[in-house]
């Protein structure tokens, strides 16, 4: 009788913490006009990175974990141009956004 409660418990909680170790694919994608961009976003280690004077398209990518905090801003740093941010959680869309002109900044966040 304990033997097939044990074996309940197990098919329950088992895929459960399956579900909870599991590592999300998170993906920063910078596009647009603009020739070159100053980008800051989180990383890895949920800390802030900034890279300088990029050219575009650029990507990023990382394993983060359920719940993350995400966040990538990206500015032209030319007279004209457009910038885009995306954000893509297990290759699927979460948020984007889109500035146009000179010096503008394009910022999206979310939560993987």
């Amino acid at each position: 009788m304990k033997i097939k409660n044990y074996c309940r418990l197990f098919f329950v909680i088992g895929p459960i913490m399956l579900f909870i170790g599991c590592s999300i694919e998170c993906e920063y994608k910078v596009t647009g006009s603009a020739n070159t961009v100053d980008v800051t976003y989180s990383n890895e280690s949920e800390g802030t990175s900034q890279e300088s004077n990029v050219s575009i398209p650029w990507t990023y990518s990382f394993e983060g974990e359920e719940g993350q905090f995400v966040y990538i801003s990206a500015q032209n740093q030319g007279e004209t141009g457009s910038v885009t941010v995306t954000i893509y959680r297990n290759g699927k869309k979460i948020e984007t956004s889109t500035s146009n002109g000179a010096y503008v900044i394009a910022t999206a966040s979310g939560s993987l």
